[in-house]
Parts: structure tokens; sequence; C-alpha cells
């Protein structure tokens, strides 16, 4: 949480903006900017906010991002921090619709966007519309909520929950557990391990994350989750969709907003994630980043004002000199 610290020397105020970023369980470390002896106006106060969120940062270590993606990615998350206590809360109105369409569609789902929206805002079947297909689309939405309520860890348990909730009252033959025979990805040649490994490698995968989160630059940690996840390829059915999940879990956890691989982007996000199963994982962060930037590059501008991108430019709320600011 930022704040407004008010220091008085002699005859005169002074304004600092304060930031206290605990660095261990015992130490907090102090970032402040000095504003003046009078409060700025609001657009400059915001982007001193902005300023103070990239100093106060946590340095993560990249692997496989090149710099100049790594210092872009960390200016939109400082800019939606600056706008949104939750930069969950930044994403467009008809997210869910858009993430819910291009993830059935990239499995096969054969609804429209617009058939996909109707069925999400008035819980009606389209006339001629599979079963199977509708209700794919009602447990997307389920499935979505539950992951960004979740406040746990990444463990079995969790993974089995997302997937019965990608899965549930459909023709999946396991729902909720994970499969129980050998299984082969279509149009692949990587063979996933056996069903008796996956348990424990998931439980690897689970420690990974725990060691690597304070670490690992955020996107770099969740582009390889789900590379991992689709690698192992734990389910009878929903893989791809609860990778994806997981995925922008582990973005939203970190203050980074979620990213929709559209399905028209299907061949190009199939090659990468191929390249992951050969231990190459650079590419398919490479994917997710540019993902991210395409998506969201514009919400910089409102903070440094310089135009950095193209799409809509999303508006922050006002700052009263005289409160704690959403950080």
């Amino acid at each position: 949480m930022s704040f407004i610290e008010t220091q008085r020397h002699g005859n005169h105020n002074y304004y600092y903006l304060v930031k206290n970023v605990r660095i261990d369980a015992t130490t907090v470390k102090k970032h402040r900017i000095f504003l003046g002896r009078d409060m700025p106006p609001p657009e400059e106060l915001r982007r001193h906010l902005f300023e103070l969120e990239k100093k106060s940062m946590c340095r993560f270590k990249s692997i496989w991002l090149p710099k100049d993606m790594i210092e872009k990615l960390d200016d939109i998350r400082a800019s939606l921090i600056t706008m949104h206590r939750k930069p969950i809360a930044a994403i467009p109105k008809d997210f869910l619709v858009r993430y819910t369409y291009n993830t059935n569609a990239i499995e096969g789902n054969r609804l429209t966007l617009r058939q996909t929206a109707l069925v999400l805002s008035d819980r009606v079947s389209p006339a001629g519309a599979r079963t199977e297909d509708v209700i794919e689309v009602l447990n997307a939405a389920d499935a979505w909520n539950f992951v960004n309520k979740y406040a746990g860890q990444f463990n079995n348990r969790f993974l089995r929950k997302l997937q019965y909730e990608v899965t549930k009252n459909t023709s999946c033959r396991i729902q909720g557990d994970f499969r129980d025979g050998e299984v082969r990805i279509a149009g692949s040649y990587h063979i996933p391990p056996h069903a008796s490994e996956v348990p424990h490698l998931l439980d690897l995968l689970a420690a990974e994350i725990v060691s690597s989160r304070k670490i690992r630059h955020p996107v770099e940690l969740a582009a390889y989750v789900h590379d991992r996840l689709v690698n192992i390829h734990p389910f009878t059915d929903g893989n791809g969709r609860t990778a994806r999940l997981v995925m922008n879990w582990i973005l939203i956890k970190a203050k980074f907003p979620p990213v929709i691989v559209e399905e028209t982007e299907r061949h190009q996000y199939y090659n990468e994630l191929e390249k992951g199963d050969t231990g190459n994982h650079k590419p398919f962060a490479m994917f997710l980043g540019n993902l991210l930037l395409g998506q969201y590059t514009m919400i910089v501008s409102w903070a440094t004002g310089k135009n950095e991108g193209h799409g809509e430019k999303l508006k922050g709320p006002g700052i009263t000199p005289d409160s704690k600011v959403n950080a």
C-alpha cells in the first residue's frame, strides 16, 4: 500500500509518496519519492506513483526473456497497480466472453463469439447448438471464477478441482482426478509420461513453483508452468484449458493482467508448446510475453504520458491528496 507522508520542518510541510515493501518476515524496506512543499495535481501524483511502483518492484531473474521486453512487461504491471488495487480489475468488461470463446474454440468448441456471449449473459442455449458446447461455456465461466478466488497454493488438489470445473457434466470420462491410462496428443510427437508418474511429477512442479516464484520473473514462471502441465498431460481431457487457467492464475497472483490466447493463434501456440516438449521453454515464454505486450501495452501510456502502443486506453480512479493511495 502506498501513502502520502507529511513531514514538518520549520514553518513548512514537506510531502513524500511512500511505499513499504516487506523483504522477509522481519525486514521492511521503505521506498519514497519527494513531492515538494505543495501537493502536486492528481495527474502528476499518478505519475509519481507509477515511478514509485517501478522503484519498489522486486528484481526478478530472467532466463529467456530479453531485457527490453522485461522492462515493458514491468511497466504494464506498474501502471496497472497504479490504477487499481488489483490489476484484475483493469481487464475489459468483455474479457470473460472473449477468453471463454477462444479457450474453448482452441479445443474444438463450435459456438461463435456471439453465441458464447448469449450463453454467458442469458444462460440460454442458442438454437441448434450442441449441449456439450453450451456446457463447456458455462464451465469456463465457473472455472474462471474459481481460479480468481483461489488464494491457496499450487498443488494436486487445486489442479484436480480446476479440471473438474472445466469438464463437469461433459463427456469427459474422468472429472476431477488424474488420468488412469496412457494418452497421446493429437498432432504431436510427444508421448506424455506414464499415468503412475503424474502425481509425483506434479508434486515436483509445485515444489519448483514455491522455490522460484520470488526470484523468477512471473511471466517466465507462468509460461514454464503451462509448458510443463501440457507436457505432463495429467488429465483425460481439459489439459489445455486447465493449463491456460493456471498460467493466468500465476500472472494475476503476481499482479500482472491475464491474457487471451486467440483461436487464430492456435497454430503458433501449438508450435511453441511443441518446442517446450524438447526442453526449450524460451519460445513459449516469448509467445506469452508478446501476448501481454500486444493486449496491454497501451495502458502504460496513461502512467508515463508516452504513446507506447495501440488499443483502448484504460482510465484510473482519482487520487485524493489526503488519503492513502491504492497500490
